[in-house]
């Protein structure tokens, strides 16, 4: 995983919230506030358990194909079976047999450590949160050749945003 850059939380839910808008709210959400407004109601059982694990900064990073074995979804999935759960889906294949690469960001969380001097490491698993269609085109375009980064905003937490058990 490569970092690109830094962004805040509010950025990385505000992204989030106005991904895929036209099909999910029924008009285009371009506007940050109003992103971030979508992302907090659309999807609050998923931000809560964001806040719940204590997010304190974000960052913008390519994951490589090398990386999918760190990736699970939120339901608990692993990176490479997302693939199976989503290839069948007639969204995820018109996305791979287009020409354009799949775009981010992913929107997912990952606890870290800190290191010295002032670094941190991030603790996988990074877990995915938006972007299980997209992931799995990813992957598959990796898979038959077209190896390219995909970007993901990479919320930071002190504590796993996974469900319990």
């Amino acid at each position: 995983m490569k970092t690109v850059g830094t962004c805040r939380v509010a950025d990385a839910l505000s992204e989030w919230g106005t991904h895929n808008t036209l099909w999910r709210a029924k008009r285009q959400i371009t506007d940050a506030a109003e992103g971030l407004d979508f992302a907090l109601t659309y999807y609050a059982p998923f931000v809560a358990r964001i806040l719940m694990a204590e997010p304190f900064g974000c960052m913008r990073v390519e994951i490589l194909p090398e990386d999918v074995p760190q990736l699970v979804l939120y339901t608990g999935a692993q990176g490479d079976s997302v693939v199976a759960l989503h290839d069948t889906q007639e969204r995820v294949r018109a996305m791979v047999v287009g020409e354009e690469r799949i775009v981010g960001p992913l929107t997912c969380t990952c606890q870290h450590e800190p290191i010295d001097p002032g670094g941190l490491r991030l603790i996988p698993p990074v877990v995915v949160f938006d972007g299980w269609n997209r992931l799995a085109a990813w992957i598959l375009h990796g898979v038959n050749g077209k190896v390219y980064p995909i970007t993901a905003n990479v919320i930071l937490t002190k504590h796993d945003a996974r469900p319990t058990k």
